[in-house]
């Protein structure tokens, strides 16, 4: 059994206005969602809180995306993934549709 140590890091996440980025992210673990045409991060939470734990890098828990060549069985399987600016602010921009 795999532990979330074994998920895919969020390895850079460009949306600042993110509570949990705070110089990377710092969600236990992110949620990509499947929603229109975006790939955007679902645990996006904007807010002047600071959240997330501050001594972890953020991973991917979750991916909705099964058009994505990287998502298998609902779990990414991309070595890691960039966040940044697309469709919304959040969006995984490690997407690659099949």
């Amino acid at each position: 059994m795999k532990t979330l140590l074994q998920m895919p890091a969020v390895r850079e996440c460009a949306a600042i206005s993110c509570s949990f980025n705070d110089g990377g992210c710092h969600a236990p673990a992110v949620t990509v969602a499947a929603a229109g045409e975006a790939a955007s991060c679902a645990t996006f939470v904007e807010s002047p809180i600071r959240g997330g734990i501050a001594e972890i890098t953020g991973t991917v828990g979750a991916c909705a995306r099964t058009d994505c060549s990287h998502n298998k069985n609902l779990a990414c399987k991309a070595p890691s993934v960039q966040v940044g600016s697309g469709v919304t602010v959040s969006d995984c921009l490690t997407y690659q549709p099949i």
